[in-house]
């Protein structure tokens, strides 16, 4: 027989398993009407889960849908190959805080961004693309192709998108990608310029300079024989402004110089001279000093052997030649080609499936503006009537610049009697006291 205390014991434990069994039925029917009824709902309700402080929040299941985003392209190190006529603009070179003069750079840059291939930030601040050209033009001076390297998002079709933002005497040409060492301006090997010019400009100076003149056979040789002395390597520091003798920099080469035949437009007579050198200065070519001094030898101002003595370490007295003529024919990249060109990712700089498109530009916008200008203005008439006033020859304190009529050339010539009268005194006694 049980205790009562045990029997009490019994009781309760049996009253508490029946509670839950109970309480767990009622629970796993519950649970089983609620599937029922989510069964039962609209699938596109989204299901809640409540916290405690009552607040409903979507579950995953449920997250908001939002349109895909466009994908950000990688920007990419390439090169533009583009073309301009120079005519009114100042220069190629941008300046981002000038908002007054007008460069060609502002135009493409701005056409960059217009089509999103960089963003406002880069454009403000040009280092943030690497930004660099290959060869600067001063105002009014034309390209038939120049490049500038920088990084931006390869769009498709971006040649077209950009031309379709710029002026009608701008033109991209193409876009390539470059190797990440590429520098434009560094690594360009030569440079090709052209010369356009009247033909009147080598008239001999016996003759009465006019629109009318012709050149000859003879003369037309001179001025090829006079460019070829030119060729080679020499020392530029006279065909430029501030270069020093002993400046290495003043070293450069000429690998060719070409005169065209003479064309007629507009009934007067031109012709193209066609210059390719390493690296030019600068002023050397925008400046044309080098054709000045074709143009004044082959007239009879200046000697023959006047260049020969613009490579020694003399300044000799060398004008400027109107800039209008110049154009910016072509860059060359041979060692970048040789070592990048065919290494299956990058592409030769030598534009090929573009030249019908830049022999074009050139031939439809930039030629026949420079002729027109020309004609209309006479800069080359107006400038060969004071080429005279120079003198082509040693500059000294008593024969400046421009000094080759009047006192000027009277002290000049004195004081080379007086210096060549006391080296001959002096030799005389040398030669005495050797006695």
């Amino acid at each position: 027989m049980l205790s009562p205390t045990r029997s009490s014991a019994e009781a309760i434990l049996k009253t508490v398993v029946t509670t839950v069994s109970t309480i767990l039925q009622e629970s796993t029917s519950a649970i089983a009407e609620r599937k029922e009824e989510s069964n039962d709902a609209d699938d596109s309700e989204p299901s809640k889960k409540k916290f405690k402080d009552d607040t409903e929040v979507e579950t995953s299941a449920a997250k908001t849908i939002y349109p895909p985003q466009p994908r950000l392209l990688k920007k990419r190190k390439v090169c533009v190959s583009f073309g301009y006529c120079g005519a009114g603009y100042f220069g190629l070179q941008r300046n981002a805080k000038d908002k007054i003069h007008r460069t060609i750079e502002d135009e493409l840059v701005e056409a960059f961004v217009k089509v999103d291939a960089i963003p406002q930030a880069h454009a403000d601040d040009m280092s943030k693309m690497c930004f660099q050209r290959a060869a600067r033009t001063d105002k009014g001076v034309s390209a038939v192709a120049n490049l500038v390297s920088l990084k931006l998002s390869p769009l498709e079709n971006l040649t077209q998108l950009v031309n379709d933002q710029l002026p009608k005497q701008i033109r991209m040409f193409g876009v390539k990608r470059v190797a990440a060492s590429f520098n434009s301006k560094n690594s360009c090997d030569a440079r090709t310029y052209i010369y356009i010019l009247p033909t009147y400009a080598f008239c001999p100076i016996e003759e009465i300079t006019s629109e009318s003149y012709r050149i000859t056979a003879e003369v037309l040789q001179l001025v090829k024989d006079v460019s070829s002395e030119y060729l080679g390597s020499h020392n530029f520091h006279n065909f430029t402004s501030g270069k020093k003798f002993t400046d290495p920099s003043a070293r450069r080469h000429i690998f060719s110089i070409n005169v065209a035949e003479p064309f007629m437009k507009e009934n007067v007579e031109f012709t193209i001279i066609t210059i390719k050198g390493q690296s030019f200065i600068k002023i050397l070519i925008n400046h044309n000093f080098i054709l000045c001094l074709i143009i004044a030898i082959v007239r009879g101002i200046a000697s023959r052997d006047t260049i020969q003595q613009a490579y020694n370490a003399d300044k000799i007295d060398i004008p400027k030649a109107p800039p209008l003529g110049l154009v910016l024919e072509k860059l060359h990249y041979d060692r970048y080609d040789k070592k990048f060109g065919n290494d299956g990712q990058h592409e030769p700089l030598t534009w090929e499936d573009a030249q019908t498109e830049i022999t074009t530009f050139k031939e439809e916008i930039i030629v026949p503006h420079i002729i027109k200008k020309e004609i209309t203005d006479k800069s080359m008439l107006k400038w060969l009537s004071f080429l005279p006033c120079h003198h082509f020859d040693r500059l000294s304190p008593f024969y400046p610049p421009g000094a080759y009529t009047g006192v000027g050339r009277g002290l000049y010539l004195l004081q080379q009697q007086q210096e060549s009268s006391a080296k001959l005194d002096d030799d005389d006694d040398d030669n005495g006291a050797d006695e």
